[in-house]
């Protein structure tokens, strides 16, 4: 009994045990062949990737030197810029001279040309004078020439008067020379006598309608501007018109009753616009407003007991003018009526 039991107590452990260490053993190796092979490709991609990175470090470097060369770039480039700038500048304030300069000599252009104009206008004023001192002096001439051709009728006449009678010629010549001069003086003293009235109505209607800018003695014309009398593109005398146009028949009426009835006179009324068109039913271009302007202000004349035989219409329509320049200014002073107290 006490053996069996002994017997059960003593049990072999060892071939256990040696299949434990066995089995571990091969654990062991399995791991190291796992540890192995995972050294064997974590060693390879570590040689790629320092590879890699080696790589990239050389890259790195390539950058750094087009860096470095981009930035000594950009610096010759910013200098570069900065002496344009400063070129730039340099030709802004040339440019800013030549401009002051330009500006300089325009307004001397602008002075001389209105200087020029001005020049023009009075030239075309004393053109406008000599003209009309022409027209005179040819009316006498023809006057001259009339009589001179009668002197040369009453010589022959004479002269076969003093055939018939024995008279001396040469007597009578002396006396038809001495008429002639006489007649010539007496010529002269007329168109001399119409310039004094000419005067005196121009005197008188100045005072009768006072100092106005818009009002003007021009050479041997009375120039009233437009708007004193119509109103933009109408030929209808307005009520300040015709007051003007009223004191101005009252002067002239006193005036002609003391002009002798031997010397042929006229009041020519002449109607001027500006150049810019008008293109109306009624007034198709600036000749038929000028021209209605004119007879507009006849025809209230001749209703102020202005003999009709003393007065005359005319239109110039634009073309004309006392300034050539296209300001309102200039406008304004081309549309106008002028007066002229001339002979016949």
């Amino acid at each position: 009994m006490r053996y069996a039991i002994s017997s059960r107590r003593t049990v072999n452990i060892w071939p256990g045990f040696v299949d434990a260490l066995a089995a571990l053993l091969m654990v062991i190796i399995f791991l190291l062949l796992i540890f192995s092979i995972g050294q064997f490709y974590l060693s390879d991609a570590l040689s790629g990737k320092e590879k890699t990175l080696i790589k990239l470090d050389r890259q790195v470097v390539k950058l750094a030197d087009l860096l470095a060369l981009e930035k000594t770039t950009s610096a010759d480039l910013q200098e570069t810029v900065g002496e344009l700038r400063a070129q730039l500048s340099s030709k802004s304030r040339k440019n800013e001279l030549l401009q002051a300069d330009v500006d300089m000599l325009m307004e001397m252009r602008d002075q001389l040309e209105k200087d020029m104009a001005n020049f023009v206008t009075k030239l075309h004023e004393n053109d406008a004078t000599l003209r009309a001192e022409k027209e005179v002096s040819a009316k006498s001439l023809a006057q001259i020439e009339i009589l001179n051709r009668q002197v040369k009728a009453l010589r022959e006449q004479l002269g076969t008067v003093s055939k018939a009678l024995g008279l001396e010629l040469d007597v009578e010549t002396a006396s038809i020379e001495s008429l002639a001069e006489r007649l010539n003086v007496a010529l002269a003293e007329k168109a001399q006598e119409l310039a004094r009235y000419r005067s005196d109505f121009f005197g008188r209607l100045r005072e009768v309608l006072g100092e106005n800018p818009n009002i003007q003695i021009v050479g041997d014309r009375f120039v009233l501007q437009s708007e004193l009398l119509f109103e933009s593109g109408s030929a209808d005398l307005g009520e300040k018109g015709k007051a003007q146009v009223k004191k101005l028949s009252e002067t002239l009426n006193s005036v002609a009753s003391s002009i002798p009835d031997d010397i042929e006179w006229i009041v020519r009324i002449d109607g001027h616009t500006d150049k810019r068109s008008i293109n109306t039913k009624e007034y198709p271009s600036n000749w038929e407003l000028s021209t209605a302007r004119a007879l507009a202000i006849v025809r209230y004349m001749v209703a102020q007991d202005v003999p009709a035989k003393r007065l005359a219409a005319t239109g110039f329509g634009e073309f004309h003018p006392l300034d050539n320049e296209t300001t309102e200014e200039a406008y304004t002073k081309n549309r106008r009526i002028e007066i002229k107290l001339t002979s016949r």
